[in-house]
């Protein structure tokens, strides 16, 4: 009997194992793949999976830049000030800035939400 338990409890964690991963579209989904592939060294470099995570992340800088840009022309507050036009934000920076929001709260942002707080702590208004 206890060998058709345990099974029994493999199959309902292995079933639930996908809903305790993180959102896709969110920080901690982001994290979670670029630690993937940190993990693989150089060899990261020939997974699918590190064109995705580059493209994800320039679509989100490319919102927050367009967001940036249409906030000035408007008059309206900007929520990050970088000197310049476009901001400067190394993949290192960013993957240590994503570690840097609490643990809770990555799971509840989208990648475009933790971009603007990595930048808002890198160019904070004045």
């Amino acid at each position: 009997m206890k060998p058709a338990r345990f099974a029994i409890a493999a199959i309902v964690l292995a079933s639930a194992a996908p809903a305790l991963a993180a959102p896709a579209g969110s920080a901690q989904n982001f994290l979670d793949r670029a630690n993937r592939l940190k993990a693989k060294g150089p060899l990261a470099f020939f997974d699918a999976d590190y064109r995705r995570l580059k493209a994800e992340a320039y679509a989100a800088g490319n919102s927050l830049r367009d967001d940036r840009l249409a906030a000035q022309k408007t008059g309206k507050p900007i929520l990050y000030c970088s000197p310049k036009a476009r901001a400067q934000l190394g993949s290192m920076e960013f993957i240590d800035g994503l570690e840097a929001i609490p643990s809770p709260e990555r799971p509840k942002l989208n990648l475009k939400q933790a971009m603007l707080r990595v930048l808002q702590k890198k160019y904070p208004c004045r």
